[in-house]
C-alpha cells in the first residue's frame, strides 16, 4: 500500500464548472478542489490556486483581471478574489457560508448566496466597501444567483425547484414554476429578456440518494442539450449571441444554437499526490487486556457507585471496589439510570425481542419489563419524584411514562437527539438536538433543547455562539441536581453552564477540567461529576477542578476456540482460485485453518458434512455504522450479518464507547455477531449532521481529537464533509505516525494529501454535489484515475442497489421476516414499493451500470475496490448482497465481486495474513452455502451454516428466539 508521490494528468473531469473571460480568450476551470486557466482553445492548464485552498464556482470580472470564486479553506465557505499570477484574497469571513460568488456587469459587486439568516438568501457585496446589502431572503431556500446584463437584476433558484427575478428595491417575480423538476445555474440570454438553467428531470428521493433520470441545458422552454447528455449542475456562459459553453460529458463543451454544431475543448491538468501510509498489519488481539469500552456510566445519587455497561453486560461497581455484573444473557443491554433514591436502575434490554425499559431494584435483583413491544424505548431518564421516566424511541421522539406504564409522547421526532435529562423541577426536559443551518444543506450545530413539559413548548440553546456539543449522544446536557447548572462537552472537554429555572443560559460555559471529557453525570450533591476520558472513568470536584481516577480493574479476554474440526466441503472457492475445487477437506484446529486437502474418510476430529454445500471465506461489510442504529436493533444486529454470511464488519465511525463495549463484547464471547474492525467517531468541521461526529473549529481541537482516537485505538482515521483540508492534513500526520489508515468522503482533495482511501462513490458533499458521481450517476476519467494511480481504497456503496429488491422476493426471505425490526421491515417494504415504480426502476438501472462501469475501470486500472454499504443506513447484511448482485448484473465477473468482499476487504484490514481467503493459516471465518456463487452470484446469500473464528453456527439457530 506504499506508493511515493507523483503526478496525475487528467483530461476528464466530473461535476466541474468553467468560466469564459469576458474577452473570450481564457477559460477557467474547477478541477481537483483547485482553480486552473487555459486558452478557450484547450491545452494544457495552468494552477490558479494552490492544492490547499479548496477552491470552487470561479467568475470572471468584466474586465478580465481577477476571478473570483468560494473557499473552504478557513472551514467556512466564503469569497476570494485572484488575479492570475498572483495571491488569493478573501473577501467575506465569519461563521456563515457565503457561496456562488458572480460578478455585477460593471465590476463593482458580487452577487452570492449564504445563510446569514439561518436559511439561504441572495446578497450583494460592494467590493469597494465591503457592505453586504440583501437582496432576496425569505423562508424559502434561495441560491444560484445570476446578474441580468444591464446589472439591475438577478435571478435565482427558490428550493431547486423555481427561479425568481428581484432588483435592488426587492421587486420580486417567478419567472420559471415548479415542474417536478430540479433547477440548477440559471442565466440570462445575451438580450437580458430570457433564461436558462441546467434541469434536472425524473429526479429520485433522497433515499435513492437523489439521482436523475436526465440533466438537459434548458433555454426558455427548449432543451438545447441532447437527451443522452449529462449536463452538470453550472452557469452556462456565452461566447456569442448564439453560441453557449458549459460542462458535460467530463468535457468543456461549445454549442451553437443556430447551427447545431458542438465541440469539445480538450485540456490537461497535471496534479501531484503525495504518498499513501504504510498501514500496520493487522494484530488479532491475544492476551486479557483492560477493558476501554465502558458505555453510558452513571454516578449513583450518593455518589459511590457507578452503574455502566461493557463486554456486552451491565455492571454494577462501588468506588474503589471490584464491580458486579448483573446480567448475563447475551442480549443488548445500554443506557443505566439511578432512581432518585439510589434503589433501582433502569435500563435498555432486548432479551424479549425488541429494545424495552426494565426496572431493577437492586436490593433484590427483582426486575421488570415497563415499555410495551410496540415501540424501541432507549435512553432512560428518571423524575426527579421517582415516579415518571422519560426515554427514546427508533424515530427520535420523546416520550414519558410512568412505572405502571401510563405513556405519553412529550416531543416529536428529532434527528438522533442526545439522551434526555430532567429539569429538578420535574417540569422541563434537556436534550442535544441538531440545527441545520438551512435546508439547503443538512448540517448544522448541536443544540441544546429545553422542553415545557406543561406547555409543549421549546426553545434551542447554543452551548456558545456557532458552537456544538461534542456529540448527540451522551455528551450531555445533564441538568444539575439543584437545577442551577447544565454540564455538557464542548471542544471535547468538560463545560458547565449556569442557567435559570426554565434552562437559560445566564452566562458563558466554564471549563471544569482541561482533559477530554464525554458523558458527564452528577453527584446527588452537585458538588462531582463523572466523567471518561479516554477509556478511563474519572471523577471532578467542580469547583475546585481537581479530577481523581476511578478504577475499573475489568480486563477483555478473547474467548478461546479448542477442538479439532474436519469439514468435508462438496466444493470450495479459497478466496484466490478463479475457480471451484471439488471434495475438499478444510481442516480446523481452534480458530485456524491448519489443512486444505483432498477429501479422506479416516481423518480424526469432529466432523463437518457440507459435502452438498460450497465453502468460500467469510464476506466482509467495509462500511458500517454498527451502532448507529445498535441499540434499536439489538442482538438481532450480529444475527443478521451472521445469518448472510458477512463474518467481518469495518466500522467507518460509530460513538466510540459503545462501538468498543460491542467490539469487546464479541471478542469475549459475550454476544454473538461478526468480527468487528470498530474506530470512533469521524472527524467534522464546525457543522454536524450525524450524532457521533466530532465537531471542530481549530486546529488545537482537531489535534485534540488526534489524541482522543490514538488513545482509545481508533483503526480508521476518517475525516467527515466539513473538515477543511488544513484538518485532512492533520489526520494524515497522524496516520503516518501510528500506522492506521485515514479515510475521507472525498476523492479531492483527499487524493492529493495522501489518504488512504474514499467512502462511497457519491454520497453527502459540503459542496451540495459530488466531485465524484453525476447526477445522472456517471463518474469520468479524472475519478478512476485518481484512485487507480494513488493506490486509494474505494469503499463504493452501491445505493442504487435497491433497484434489486423491485421483485419483492427479500420480503419473503425468513432471516429478513424474522431478524428485522418491525419498523425495519416496514421501511424495507416502503422502499420495495418505490423501486417498483417502471421509471425509478429504469434510472435506477442506468445508474447502477454506470457505477458498476467506474469499479470495473478501477479494478482493472489496479485500483483497490472495497465492499462496503453504509449498513445500517442501507440494509444490514442485505444490502452487501444487493451490491455483490448489482455488480455481476452489470458486467463483473461473481469472482471480483466476490473477492472485493474478501481479499480486497483483508487487503484494507491490513489482514490478508488472517482474512479474506480459505488457506493454511488463516482464521476459520467460512460461509456455507447451496449453489455456486462463481456462476449464480445470488448463491452467496443462500447461507445454510457460518463458522467464526472455528465456532459453526446452523443459520437456522441463529433465528431461534424471534417470532
Amino acid at each position: 500500500m506504499d506508493k511515493l508521490g507523483g503526478v496525475i494528468r487528467i483530461t476528464e473531469g466530473t461535476n466541474f464548472s468553467a468560466a469564459v473571460a469576458p474577452d473570450g480568450s481564457t477559460l477557467v476551470v474547477d478541477l481537483l478542489s483547485r482553480l486552473w486557466i487555459l486558452p478557450v482553445t484547450g491545452g494544457p492548464a495552468t494552477p490558479l490556486t494552490g492544492e490547499l485552498g479548496d477552491a470552487t464556482a470561479p467568475d470572471w470580472s468584466p474586465d478580465g483581471t481577477r476571478v473570483a470564486f468560494q473557499s473552504y479553506r478557513t472551514g467556512n465557505f466564503h469569497l476570494w478574489t485572484v488575479t492570475p499570477g498572483g495571491q488569493p484574497r478573501q473577501l467575506t469571513s465569519g461563521p456563515y457560508d457565503h457561496r456562488e460568488p458572480v460578478f455585477s456587469p460593471d465590476g463593482t459587486r458580487l452577487a452570492f448566496s449564504a445563510d446569514l439568516g439561518r436559511g439561504y438568501g441572495i446578497h450583494v457585496l460592494d467590493l469597494a466597501t465591503g457592505r453586504i446589502t440583501t437582496w432576496a431572503d425569505s423562508a424559502a431556500e434561495e441560491a444560484a444567483p445570476a446578474w441580468s446584463p444591464d446589472g439591475t437584476r438577478l435571478a435565482f433558484t427558490v428550493d431547486g425547484a423555481a427561479v425568481d427575478v428581484v432588483d435592488a428595491h426587492g421587486n420580486r417575480e417567478r419567472v420559471v414554476e415548479p415542474t417536478g423538476a430540479v433547477i440548477a445555474a440559471p442565466f440570462w440570454t445575451p438580450d437580458g429578456h430570457g433564461l436558462g438553467c441546467t434541469r434536472f428531470e425524473g429526479v429520485l428521493p433522497r433515499r435513492l440518494a437523489g439521482y436523475a433520470r436526465a440533466a438537459n441545458l434548458v433555454v426558455g422552454d427548449r432543451v438545447v442539450s441532447t437527451p443522452d447528455e449529462d449536463v452538470f449542475g453550472f452557469r452556462a456562459h456565452w461566447l456569442s449571441r448564439t453560441e453557449l459553453l458549459y460542462t458535460a460529458d467530463g468535457h468543456i463543451r461549445r454549442r451553437d444554437l443556430a447551427t447545431g454544431t458542438v465541440s469539445d475543448i480538450g485540456f490537461e491538468v497535471h496534479a501531484p499526490h503525495e504518498r499513501r501510509t504504510t498501514p500496520s498489519r493487522w494484530q488479532p488481539p491475544t492476551g486479557p487486556r483492560p477493558v476501554r469500552g465502558i458505555a453510558g456510566p452513571a454516578l449513583s445519587p450518593a455518589g459511590d457507585r457507578v452503574a455502566f455497561c461493557a463486554l456486552g453486560e451491565l455492571w454494577l461497581m462501588p468506588i474503589g471496589a471490584p464491580a458486579r455484573r448483573l446480567t448475563r444473557d447475551g442480549f443488548l443491554v445500554a443506557d443505566p439510570a439511578w432512581s432518585p433514591d439510589g434503589r433501582q436502575l433502569a435500563y435498555t434490554t432486548d432479551r424479549l425481542g425488541n429494545p424495552d425499559l426494565w426496572v431493577r431494584e437492586l436490593a433484590t435483583g427483582a426486575e421488570r419489563r415497563i415499555t410495551d413491544p410496540v415501540r424501541a424505548a432507549v435512553a432512560p431518564a428518571w423524575s426527579p419524584d421517582g415516579g415518571r421516566i422519560a426515554f427514546q424511541d427508533q424515530d427520535g421522539a420523546t416520550f414519558v411514562t410512568t412505572l405502571d406504564g401510563d405513556l405519553q409522547q412529550v416531543l416529536g421526532p428529532q434527528w438522533y437527539p442526545g439522551r434526555v435529562s430532567w429539569s429538578p423541577t420535574g417540569t422541563a426536559l434537556a436534550m442535544a438536538v441538531a440545527r441545520p443551518y438551512s435546508t439547503r444543506f443538512r448540517e448544522g450545530t448541536n443544540q441544546i433543547l429545553v422542553l415545557d413539559l406543561r406547555s409543549g413548548e421549546f426553545v434551542l440553546h447554543e452551548p456558545a455562539p456557532h458552537r456544538s456539543l461534542s456529540s448527540r449522544g451522551l455528551d450531555g446536557p445533564v441538568w444539575s441536581p439543584d437545577g442551577s447548572h447544565m454540564a455538557f462537552t464542548t471542544g471535547g472537554r468538560l463545560h458547565v453552564l449556569a442557567v435559570d429555572a426554565e434552562g437559560k443560559p445566564l452566562a458563558e460555559p466554564r471549563c471544569v477540567v482541561d482533559e477530554i471529557a464525554d458523558a458527564p453525570s452528577w453527584s446527588g450533591d452537585g458538588r462531582r461529576i463523572l466523567y471518561l476520558s479516554n477509556g478511563v472513568l474519572r471523577l471532578v470536584e467542580v469547583s475546585s477542578g481537581l479530577a481523581v481516577t476511578v478504577e475499573v480493574p475489568l480486563t477483555c479476554a478473547p474467548a478461546r476456540t479448542t477442538g479439532h474440526t474436519v469439514i468435508h466441503a462438496g466444493r470450495l472457492w479459497d478466496g484466490r482460485s478463479p475457480a471451484l475445487r471439488e471434495d475438499v477437506d478444510i481442516v480446523v484446529e481452534g480458530d485456524r485453518v491448519i489443512e486444505v486437502g483432498e477429501h479422506r474418510q479416516d481423518r480424526p476430529g469432529r466432523y463437518v458434512d457440507a459435502s452438498a454445500l460450497t465453502v468460500l471465506p467469510g464476506l466482509a461489510d467495509m462500511h458500517v455504522h454498527n451502532r448507529l442504529k445498535g441499540r434499536f436493533l439489538g442482538a438481532r444486529q450480529g444475527r443478521l450479518w451472521l445469518s448472510f454470511g458477512i463474518t467481518t464488519i469495518r466500522s467507518a465511525g460509530d460513538p466510540v464507547y459503545e462501538a468498543l463495549q460491542e467490539q469487546e463484547a464479541l471478542l469475549a464471547g459475550n454476544q454473538l455477531g461478526p468480527r468487528c474492525f470498530a474506530t470512533g467517531e469521524p472527524i467534522d468541521g464546525s457543522r454536524v449532521y450525524y450524532g457521533f461526529m466530532r465537531p471542530t473549529t481549530s486546529a488545537e481541537e482537531v489535534d485534540r481529537e488526534l489524541a482522543r482516537a490514538q488513545a482509545l485505538g481508533h483503526g480508521l482515521l476518517k475525516a467527515y464533509v466539513r473538515l477543511p483540508v488544513s484538518g485532512q492534513r492533520a489526520l494524515v500526520e497522524a496516520a503516518r505516525r501510528t500506522g492506521r489508515r485515514v479515510s475521507s468522503h472525498y476523492l479531492h482533495p483527499a487524493a492529493w494529501l495522501g489518504l488512504d482511501g474514499v467512502e462511497h462513490l457519491g454520497a453527502s458533499t459540503r459542496l451540495g454535489y459530488s466531485q465524484t458521481i453525476t447526477r445522472r450517476g456517471r463518474t469520468y476519467a479524472d475519478v478512476v484515475t485518481a484512485l487507480t494511480a494513488t493506490g486509494m481504497s474505494l469503499t463504493p456503496t452501491l445505493f442504487a442497489a435497491a433497484v434489486l429488491l423491485a421483485d419483492g422476493a427479500w420480503l419473503a426471505d425468513r432471516r429478513i421476516r424474522t431478524l428485522l425490526p418491525h419498523w425495519e421491515y416496514k421501511a424495507l417494504a416502503e422502499l420495495t414499493e418505490i423501486v417498483s415504480d417502471p421509471t425509478v426502476r429504469a434510472t435506477l438501472h442506468e445508474v447502477l451500470a454506470s457505477a458498476v462501469h467506474t469499479l470495473r475501470r478501477v479494478h482493472e486500472g489496479g485500483g483497490l475496490v472495497a465492499a462496503g454499504t453504509d449498513a445500517p443506513i442501507d440494509f444490514v447484511a442485505l444490502s452487501l448482497h444487493l451490491n455483490l448482485h448489482a455488480m455481476v448484473a452489470n458486467g463483473m465477473s461473481p469472482h471480483t465481486a466476490l473477492s472485493t468482499a474478501t481479499v480486497n476487504a483483508a487487503r484494507v484490514l491490513g489482514a490478508s495474513e488472517d482474512l479474506g481467503a480459505v488457506a493454511v493459516g488463516s482464521l476459520a471465518d467460512l460461509v456455507f452455502v447451496e449453489g455456486d456463487p462463481l456462476t449464480d452470484i445470488t448463491a452467496a446469500a443462500a447461507v445454510r451454516k457460518v463458522m467464526l473464528g472455528g465456532v459453526l453456527h446452523e443459520a437456522s439457530d441463529l433465528l431461534r428466539g424471534y417470532p
